[in-house]
């Protein structure tokens, strides 16, 4: 009789109810070692460690089992049942996705978001220095994810799911999780809500690729939706700068089959740790920096978008966060109002002063110059008015603004539509503008 077999977190339960027997096979290794439990009548009495495409491993194994538990007295046929579970889990460790005529294959319309425009249904990283603000950006995705809560002063949609945070950064042993749980439950009073998040925690000491069966199985017995790796450099235990570590740590993290969020430093060269291969293994990358409020007990952190795929460049994100005694509060707030605004590329900043009200060229050139620090009259000046023009003409042909006697602003239609694009791209009813601009920018943005 053939066994029943049922996967269950990284391990492969094979059962023989004929027999009153089970065998539970994980930690499978690529040389297919195996750790292997088997049960009699309910009871385990040999873990063993065969490899499963070996012969004389296997043969060792049944023989073992067959001397604890003899054929003659108990009427169990070891070897068959040795043989049999190799095969099933040689077969499904080996095992492709079907291959398909691409005529056939459904498109999927758009990507798929888990947080709108931050983060997608696959492998999402924030990179940045020390104290950037991206470990407690993932405080924040993973509370609101969590909680389901959602706010115009985060103006983000998040998908719910149950969240697991992988932590190899803060180590507590006397209280585990203390400093993830110290945020994320000031988070949640700063949504107005009870600390009492569901988000499941785990210290992690050894690399990624020691323990992945365990993550798997954290995943199956907590119903997990989302995973969080904080940071890659500590979870990957090899060369940052290296091919097969790297894409080898990727094929890991794919293998956890969720949409995962990945917090990273970055290297000495201001970069992403991994280089290209990091760059090229992510769907949506994103760059944080630290800006300088100069505002006491508070913060600013900007989000620079990187890369991403099947989706057009995604504006930067600014945050305002404050720490108040046990709460911390995020808020959105125009790049424009941040020291790090000069790191916004020509095409946005153009648009992001046009949309105040028409501008004459020469006035945007200068103001465009004095964001980004270059001096008029200088050789980077000149390659900067020559972006400013090829920019302008791309978005007059897109019709994204107009140019009337050397005077910018924003097309007649665009008002007329009822709405303009503004802070950070998104769109906005033009009654909802009108409440938030003075009476002289209004008229402005009338014209």
């Amino acid at each position: 009789m053939e066994p029943i077999v049922t996967e269950k977190g990284s391990r492969y339960i094979l059962d023989w109810p004929s027999q009153q027997v089970r065998m539970e096979v994980g930690r499978i290794k690529p040389s297919l070692k195996a750790e292997v439990k088997t049960f009699f009548q309910e009871s385990p009495f040999i873990r063993s460690y065969p490899v499963l495409d070996s012969n004389s491993g296997l043969d060792i194994f049944w023989k073992k089992l067959n001397r604890r538990k003899p054929i003659k007295d108990y009427g169990v046929d070891w070897e068959a049942c040795v043989e049999e579970m190799a095969g099933v889990v040689i077969d499904r460790q080996r095992k492709h996705t079907p291959t398909v005529l691409i005529k056939d294959v459904r498109e999927e319309e758009g990507i798929q978001w888990r947080v709108d425009n931050i983060m997608v249904e696959d492998i999402t990283l924030i990179f940045g220095d020390g104290g950037s603000g991206k470990s407690m950006m993932a405080c924040l995705l993973a509370s609101m994810m969590d909680s389901g809560y959602m706010s115009t002063d985060h103006n983000l949609v998040c998908e719910p799911g149950r969240v697991l945070y992988l932590d190899w950064e803060t180590k507590n042993p006397d209280n585990p999780g203390a400093e993830i749980a110290k945020r994320i439950n000031s988070i949640l009073r700063g949504f107005g809500r009870e600390p009492e998040s569901h988000v499941v925690y785990q210290e992690m000491g050894s690399p990624l690729n020691e323990e992945l069966d365990f993550v798997i199985d954290l995943i199956d017995e907590h119903d997990i939706d989302v995973v969080i790796i904080d940071s890659m450099g500590l979870s990957l235990g090899g060369d940052l700068e290296a091919a097969e570590p790297v894409l080898q740590w990727f094929r890991d993290v794919g293998s956890l089959n969720k949409p995962t969020l990945i917090v990273s430093h970055k290297n000495k060269a201001g970069g992403i740790f991994g280089s290209q291969y990091t760059y090229n293994s992510c769907r949506m990358v994103w760059e944080a920096r630290k800006s300088d409020t100069g505002v006491a007990n508070g913060v600013d952190m900007v989000m620079f978008h990187r890369k991403a795929n099947n989706v057009p460049q995604q504006h930067a994100i600014a945050w305002h966060i404050a720490f108040e005694d046990d709460t911390i509060i995020f808020s959105r707030k125009d790049v424009m109002d941040t020291e790090e605004s000069g790191e916004l590329k020509i095409p946005e900043l153009i648009y992001r002063f046009i949309v105040q009200g028409p501008i004459k060229r020469e006035d945007l050139d200068d103001l465009i110059a004095d964001r980004k620090g270059i001096a008029p009259d200088t050789k980077a000046f000149s390659r900067m008015r020559n972006a400013i023009s090829t920019a302008i003409s791309r978005k007059v042909k897109s019709n994204e603004i107009e140019v009337d006697n050397n005077v910018l602003k924003l097309p007649a239609d665009k008002i007329k539509k009822g709405e303009v694009f503004y802070e950070g791209g998104t769109s906005m009813p033009l009654a909802e503008l009108q409440e938030q601009t003075g009476e002289k920018e209004w008229e402005q943005l009338r014209i």
